[in-house]
């Protein structure tokens, strides 16, 4: 009899999680996005937490201009591109979720995609930010467990 209840519980807590997957997983990347947003536009610092490229120099005066920061490469001049990356599902079964972040209009896919060929994968984690997804999915099922 106990040993049923314990079985019984063990599938509530099973579909519990299957049930709550998506919305879960897509809570955590965007948390994860805001953490890669924040070392960006505070720092200028790529997925390996080293200084983007500089900017151009005639694009350095013209952000200085405008009345930009021109300290580090931010990507951040209108703040549309940061505005419109958002994480999405771009798969999900009964043992996974995968989670796509990237720009949902043309113009910010353009800005990534050109960011890329000069500075990397700019929506890249840095370990740190990885590391606490981790962290982040593990209390998920922790406390599905009410451990």
């Amino acid at each position: 009899m106990a040993f049923e209840r314990i079985l019984n519980r063990i599938r509530e807590i099973k579909q519990t999680l299957i049930n709550d997957r998506e919305n879960e997983v897509l809570r955590i990347a965007f948390d994860q996005l805001a953490l890669t947003k924040l070392r960006i536009q505070t720092k200028g610092q790529n997925s390996a937490e080293q200084a983007f490229a500089p900017y151009t120099e005639q694009y350095k005066k013209s952000r200085g201009k405008a009345g930009y920061q021109v300290g580090y490469v931010d990507f951040t001049r209108t703040g549309r591109l940061w505005a419109n990356v958002q994480p999405r599902i771009i798969a999900s079964d009964i043992f996974s979720a995968t989670v796509e972040i990237a720009g949902q209009e043309q113009r910010s896919k353009d800005i990534i995609a050109g960011a890329r060929k000069k500075r990397g994968n700019i929506l890249e984690p840095s370990q740190a930010e990885k590391e606490l997804v981790r962290q982040a999915n593990r209390q998920r099922i922790l406390k599905a467990f009410g451990i």
